[in-house]
């Protein structure tokens, strides 16, 4: 990217989002009417971005043209949009500073990092004429940056008690934060079946949406003995196919496809060496965690692993360390600090593991990388981005 695009944008890390009232402005009406008509937005607490990684994967098997936009990036910026699964290139990046500037002086604001990336995926899809945008909500719903856009598609993938301070305290103040995404979607997706029964009356009540316009996933009939997450995601995704398969061309036979046709979603249950087995993943609340325990359980023993763990600052990183501690890891070892961007102190795991009587040491994402047992990085995506940023 230029300088002044680099420049530009480096200046805007730590700023807040705050001008999501205003934001629709940026555009003109028939740019908001393909925004709202050709995207899916896809919120939830965990497996928004695996859901939407398949999805972008199952619409590039249909020719179908495809913007998707994702956050965090693990190594680069340009990750966040994916043109036909390709990374946005510098030059595009920067194609679109005068437009930023301009609306920022003639307005009176400043942009966020977030705002800018997003504002770029929108341009960017028009300006190519995309067919489908996919676009990840970064948190909750009904405030989030994303959410100007209104998509007549909302997938939900789950919702579990993370970022609480912001969306709410229960899961069902949670649930009414995602959900408002859009004020009037034209059909919903859910990921899980049970989430959709327990907020059905709110749904109809709500957005006066037909019953033909609802899609779920029954779990019983994804999983026999533990929960794959995985293929939750995916069959989440089949679904979201199958809901806009009247925006494409051809009619999609969403039941022939299968995960193991299927890349895996980089720092997800990532496999990273296999002698040993070395597993990174974002994980960073214990829903996730959950969910790579189960993943790790089903390659090895768990007593097996030595797990490596570092963490953002605005996470629940008690009630994390907590179900780490439930588990019989060989060794637990705590990321030092300063090693990944706006990282939680690791005295607040210390103190936890101390006043519990449980072992554990300081080690490095290096020490990481050299380890010769079966080991686990997680707590961050941004953690997971140093090591990928070093080491493969």
């Amino acid at each position: 990217m230029s300088d002044e695009f680099d420049k530009y944008l480096n200046s805007k890390i730590g700023k807040k989002n705050k001008n999501l009232d205003i934001l629709h402005n940026f555009f003109e009406k028939n740019q908001l009417k393909t925004l709202r008509e050709r995207s899916v937005s896809i919120v939830g607490t965990n497996g928004k971005t695996s859901c939407a990684f398949f999805l972008n994967e199952l619409l590039r098997k249909n020719n179908v043209a495809t913007c998707m936009f994702t956050s965090p990036h693990l190594v680069k910026v340009n990750e966040r949009i994916k043109i036909n699964n390709n990374d946005i290139l510098d030059k595009e990046l920067s194609f679109y500073l005068d437009q930023l500037i301009k609306f920022e002086e003639e307005n009176n604001i400043d942009f966020a990092y977030f705002e800018v990336i997003f504002l770029i995926a929108c341009l960017h899809f028009i300006q190519l004429d995309l067919d489908i945008f996919i676009v990840e909500a970064g948190i909750g719903g009904m405030y989030d940056t994303t959410s100007f856009i209104n998509s007549d598609t909302v997938c939900i993938t789950n919702v579990g008690l993370d970022h609480t301070e912001l969306l709410g305290n229960t899961l069902d103040e949670i649930f009414i934060q995602k959900i408002n995404i859009s004020e009037n979607p034209k059909q919903i997706i859910f990921g899980e079946y049970d989430l959709y029964k327990r907020h059905e009356e709110y749904v109809y009540n709500n957005f006066g949406i037909d019953e033909a316009a609802i899609f779920f996933n029954d779990h019983q009939a994804l999983s026999t003995s533990s929960i794959d997450y995985e293929m939750i995601n995916f069959s989440t995704s089949l679904q979201v196919l199958g809901a806009i398969s009247y925006l494409l061309d051809a009619k999609n036979e969403t039941n022939n496809y299968s995960l193991d046709d299927f890349k895996k979603v980089p720092g997800r249950f990532e496999i990273v060496s296999t002698a040993p087995l070395k597993i990174i993943d974002g994980a960073h609340n214990v829903e996730s965690l959950n969910a790579l325990l189960s993943f790790c359980s089903s390659n090895s023993e768990i007593k097996g692993f030595d797990i490596y763990i570092g963490m953002k600052k605005d996470k629940n990183t008690i009630e994390f360390i907590k179900r780490i501690a439930k588990e019989k890891f060989l060794n637990i070892f705590l990321i030092e600090d300063n090693s990944f961007f706006a990282q939680e102190n690791k005295k607040v795991f210390e103190d936890f593991l101390n006043s519990n009587d449980i072992s554990f040491s300081t080690r490095t994402i290096k020490d990481y990388n050299l380890s010769k047992n079966p080991s686990i990085l997680t707590g961050s995506l941004y953690l997971v981005g140093e090591y990928k940023k070093e080491y493969t």
